[in-house]
């Protein structure tokens, strides 16, 4: 009987927890701590704690590096958009050579013939590579 009493009492807690940070679950039209991305919660955000100034803007997105691009040509595309995130590439896309615009479903089993930008190019990591891909038992065009 006790096991029944703690469980209730557990799901209650776990309710009123739940719709404490809601005001209109709650019902009381108040709250302690903002609802993100309300007004309450920007204004929170953007204030200092203690004294309740502005904080400095935040900085931008630190400066991508600059990095020379592999040579992917001849490989699987799999094996190449692993080498190409190692060297710091991560904005990939790929497209059938063929023209026949077929999806690259199964990394495996397609191979690259061409890429932009071009093997041995010094270009900023946040540069998209785009691999130009056959299936494994085609020939490039």
């Amino acid at each position: 009987m006790r096991t029944h009493h703690a469980i209730a009492l557990l799901a209650a807690a776990g309710c009123l927890g739940l719709t404490g940070c809601d005001p209109q679950a709650a019902g009381s039209g108040t709250s302690t701590s903002p609802v993100p991305g309300s007004p309450s919660a920007t204004t929170a955000a953007t204030l200092a704690p203690a004294t309740g100034a502005p904080l400095p803007p935040k900085a931008g997105k630190p400066a991508a590096a600059v990095a020379t691009v592999p040579d992917f040509v001849g490989r699987v595309l799999q094996d190449a958009q692993d080498g190409a995130q190692a060297a710091g590439f991560y904005v990939l896309s790929s497209h059938d050579s063929l023209g026949k615009n077929r999806n690259q479903v199964l990394d495996r089993n397609w191979k690259v013939c061409t890429q932009t930008p071009a093997p041995g190019a010094a270009t900023s990591t946040d540069t998209k590579i785009d691999f130009g891909t056959v299936k494994n038992e085609e020939s490039c065009p």
